[in-house]
């Protein structure tokens, strides 16, 4: 299979969703990953801690997951493992990865 056509994956260049997901009722936490399907990992995500994962922003880019990884080491300082996530980030984050989105 090539790269190209490929939906999900680690380290792949194909074009995936990078996303910013809210936790409703605890909306000071967000979560920035990527998926080959934005809405269907809300509801996985959704699963795995307490309350309703709802997608905020998300945007389909190649090299997604270097993206996301970056995006991640920027952040660090904000980061919470939460749900079984270290995705998971503090809301001061949430308006500048947008921009970077």
């Amino acid at each position: 299979m090539s790269i190209q056509n490929r939906k999900s994956g680690n380290g792949t260049a194909a074009r995936q969703w990078l996303y910013l997901y809210v936790n409703v009722p605890l909306v000071f936490l967000f979560k920035i990953g990527i998926s080959g399907n934005y809405k269907r990992r809300a509801k996985q995500v959704t699963q795995k801690g307490f309350g309703q994962t709802v997608p905020v922003f998300a945007v389909r880019v190649p090299f997604a997951y270097q993206c996301e990884h970056a995006m991640h080491r920027f952040f660090r300082l904000f980061n919470i493992r939460y749900g079984g996530s270290k995705e998971w980030y503090f809301f001061p984050v949430a308006p500048l990865a947008i921009l970077v989105m």
